[in-house]
């Protein structure tokens, strides 16, 4: 090797042994000094940690102070001009200082660069909401909740909180292809959102074909919770009982032939499995149509039983309420019946009971109602007997229950 070639390697050699330090100095003055000037940063390679972290010290600040935050989010977007987070970082400090235009175009920036980054939708709806701009917030919302619909709860209470317009929310800011629509239903349902923001939502649903039967049945429990019961007995005839042509026309029990399997919500049957007992939908044995509703005993208890129920909404005026029951080897002097009671306990009417086997027997109820509109009860029921052989064994069957007005 030359003499000169040696000079070189050993000139070279010291800047590489010297460059650490000088970074480290550059670093450690850049700590003490954050409104170093980024071509000093340039120069002597500052690491992108530290321009990001004397940002967000700068950040909140004053004009001054902002003003060196965003040089600082610049320079570290220069050094990484693909990076989405970068743009969003330099938007939200232009928002800050005021420059919302230029902020929009980072934001544009950013979402051009990470199409299917939730992070990026997430930062993008939170600018557009601070610019009261609902809408385009809302649609990168949708977004977010098409990658990643576990956040529905971050998003819905986003919208909760902005008191954003439910149609809005439902038409820009919720993937319609999915069961976000219904989900962020029942949440404003849990919410208990004033009765008119509900009623626009569910017509919404109904216009988009989404409001199912299980929907329908959790809005209608609403409504009979808050005593709109008349809206309860037509949102429910209008929705789950569309199909069935006697429901409030003539017959104010629904699905009283039990040719559907009851949906066990609303104002359809409702049924539990109380030990010793089960209860199901036959399709082979029936009155008339097609299916009945069979409860079967196994013998090992002296049940207390009121598992299956129905709600009605009823008006003032009399009334004739009639079932068909049939029954097979029914043990004990305590057999099946039905009972009426409404909600404030100021009624209790009670019928015939059925035991033994006996082919279909009809069971009458005739009674007047006055006052306001209200939610009657009826309960499929069976005492406890008071009898030494009381354990209740056998089956029966129950099809075409009617509530007409007389």
């Amino acid at each position: 090797m030359s003499a000169d070639m040696k000079k070189v390697t050993v000139v070279l050699g010291a800047i590489l042994a010297l460059f650490p330090n000088i970074a480290y100095l550059a670093e450690l003055r850049y700590r003490i000094d954050p409104s170093l000037e980024r071509s000093v940063c340039r120069n002597l390679v500052c690491s992108d940690g530290l321009l990001l972290d004397s940002a967000d010290r700068f950040a909140g600040g004053n004009t001054q102070d902002m003003t060196v935050a965003l040089a600082n989010l610049q320079e570290a977007l220069r050094r990484n001009v693909a990076f989405p987070d970068r743009w969003c970082d330099v938007g939200e400090a232009l928002l800050h200082l005021g420059r919302t235009e230029d902020a929009r175009h980072s934001f544009s920036q950013a979402v051009a660069l990470g199409p299917q980054s939730p992070l990026v939708f997430w930062r993008t709806a939170m600018f557009y909401t601070q610019i009261q701009e609902p809408r385009r917030s809302q649609e990168y919302m949708e977004k977010l909740l098409e990658l990643m619909p576990q956040y529905k709860q971050l998003v819905f209470d986003t919208y909760m909180s902005a008191r954003a317009d439910v149609l809005d929310s439902l038409e820009y800011g919720i993937p319609q292809k999915s069961q976000l629509p219904q989900d962020y239903f029942r949440y404003l349902l849990m919410q208990d959102l004033p009765l008119p923001g509900l009623k626009k939502a569910w017509e919404w649903l109904q216009g988009h074909s989404l409001a199912d039967g299980k929907l329908a049945g959790d809005y209608v429990d609403f409504l009979s919770k808050k005593g709109e019961y008349r809206l309860a007995a037509e949102t429910w005839r209008l929705s789950a009982g569309r199909h069935e042509d006697a429901y409030l026309n003539s017959n104010l029990v629904f699905n009283g032939g039990f040719e559907s399997e009851p949906l066990q919500s609303g104002l359809d049957w409702r049924f539990s499995q109380p030990d010793g007992v089960r209860i199901s939908r036959d399709s082979t044995v029936a009155f008339s149509g097609s299916s009945s509703l069979q409860i079967v005993f196994d013998g090992e208890n002296n049940i207390d039983f009121n598992s299956v129920t129905h709600d009605i909404v009823a008006s003032p005026g009399g009334y004739h309420f009639e079932a068909w029951i049939r029954t097979s080897e029914l043990t004990t002097d305590q057999g099946i019946g039905f009972r009426l009671v409404d909600s404030s306990g100021q009624m209790n009417l009670q019928t015939a009971r059925v035991t033994g086997t006996h082919d279909w027997t009809p069971i009458h109820l005739d009674f007047m109602l006055s006052g306001a509109v209200r939610l009657l009860r009826l309960e499929v029921v069976r005492q406890p007997s008071w009898k030494f052989d009381n354990k209740i064994s056998g089956k029966a069957w129950i099809d075409n229950v009617s509530l007409i007005r007389s």
